[in-house]
């Protein structure tokens, strides 16, 4: 009997030790597949801020990381009719008597009918690359600090480039704001000052969100 509460000790610590063990640290990893990229290391290169730059002027024109179609920046949109631009044309020409298209393109006819709704794919479309490119606009401010520059050892010279990079995305989230503004009026407002993670941000009104924007 002593040998077997021996044994079966034994196994109970080991059991203890494997479980222990395999939670160390689970949660403070990075992504094993080099191939993903995350803030953690895409910053590491001084040659990514430009690169990332250039995704937040991309946004307005590309609709993912791989075209025709693939790799969406955004679920739930077709990435055929989903581009920034081209939604942000429909909204703004084919509500007036500006435009028309004749053909039966999904709810399309609801802007030349004047009764779109939330439910409308194409307004959805259009919030949604509106806020996205706030978004990653926020995010890049978020990473190009100066203390996070100072972390990574950035250069003075390359710190003085970034700020200049700082200045053109912020205003480009001003850009989308001002869309957001015109099409939508009172909507969520967040910078880069806000945390990461879903929450429900606060909702900013016309007047304060037109003096933010100038």
């Amino acid at each position: 009997m002593k040998t077997q509460s021996i044994i079966k000790w034994g196994l109970c610590l080991v059991l203890v030790s494997v479980i222990g063990n395999s939670c160390v640290n689970d949660l403070d990893t990075v992504p094993l597949d080099e191939d993903i990229s995350t803030a953690s290391n895409v910053f590491d290169d001084p040659a990514n801020y430009v690169a990332v730059l250039a995704k937040l002027y991309a946004g307005l024109a590309l609709t993912g990381q791989q075209g025709p179609s693939g790799q969406a920046d955004i679920e739930g949109i077709d990435e055929g009719f989903g581009q920034y631009l081209r939604m942000y044309w429909y909204a703004q020409e084919l509500s007036t008597d500006e435009a028309i298209i004749g053909w039966n393109d999904q709810t399309i006819k609801d802007f030349h009918e004047q009764d779109w709704s939330a439910d409308d794919g194409f307004v959805f479309a259009i919030y949604s690359r509106i806020f996205y490119q706030v978004v990653i606009c926020n995010e890049f401010l978020r990473e190009t600090t100066q203390e996070k520059l100072d972390s990574r050892g950035v250069d003075a010279s390359l710190a003085e480039t970034i700020r200049g990079y700082r200045a053109e995305a912020r205003f480009l989230r001003a850009l989308s704001y001002y869309h957001a503004l015109d099409l939508f009026r009172n909507v969520p407002f967040v910078t880069e000052d806000d945390i990461i993670g879903a929450f429900f941000p606060d909702q900013i009104f016309a007047p304060e969100l037109f003096n933010y924007i100038e």
